[in-house]
């Protein structure tokens, strides 16, 4: 095998553990199935006979404390707004220190979540600062960051419809939209050119 294989081989392997590892580290949680409205209801029917009755426990089995049930839906109403993925974003000039809320949706993606919510942050940053988006400099913001931090052979397309067929380095892509518009960020691998003298 030449350097280059070998050093491409050896690239892909170091991501693949690195994805492995962020899956293991995170596993996605299931979703608790809503329950449906009559059973909701019989439930609570329950929960008030068994303590008319004076005990603890009646024919529909344990009762749950008020707090607890109010305690269950804040947690479930939390789980929903962080579903939502909304972030806050400074508007550009003349925006009175006003928040605007920027809708921030991962399309497609394999990449290690570190580097996606990098991608996004830098987004989002490039996006404040312009006052009127520009997809050349957004392209131009998030191409130039990944290739100081994470090597060279990023490659970064910005627009609102635009059609692409990609072949990217393992754990290197990542499709996004901000609002209205959509980011494609795609890392090649990169062999080195043997020159003869």
């Amino acid at each position: 095998m030449d350097r280059a294989s070998e050093e491409l081989e050896r690239r892909s392997r170091y991501l693949s553990s690195l994805v492995r590892r962020t899956k293991l580290a995170d596993p996605p949680e299931p979703e608790p199935e809503p329950e449906p409205e009559p059973e909701r209801e019989r439930e609570r029917e329950r929960e008030v006979a068994a303590k008319e009755s004076g005990g603890g426990e009646g024919k529909g089995g344990k009762v749950v404390e008020e707090k607890e049930v109010k305690a269950a839906k804040e947690k479930k109403e939390k789980k929903e707004k962080e579903k939502e993925k909304e972030a806050k974003v400074p508007r550009g000039e003349g925006g009175n220190g006003e928040e605007k809320k920027v809708a921030v949706r991962v399309r497609a993606a394999d990449m290690p979540p570190a580097l996606q919510r990098r991608a996004i942050r830098v987004a989002l940053e490039a996006t404040a600062a312009m006052p009127r988006i520009d997809s050349k400099r957004l392209a131009l913001a998030l191409k130039k960051e990944f290739d100081t931090t994470y090597g060279p052979a990023w490659h970064c397309i910005v627009g609102t419809s635009f059609g692409s067929y990609v072949t990217h380095s393992l754990g290197g892509f990542l499709y996004f939209s901000v609002d209205k518009l959509y980011i494609l960020l795609f890392r090649t691998a990169v062999e080195p050119l043997s020159y003869q003298r």
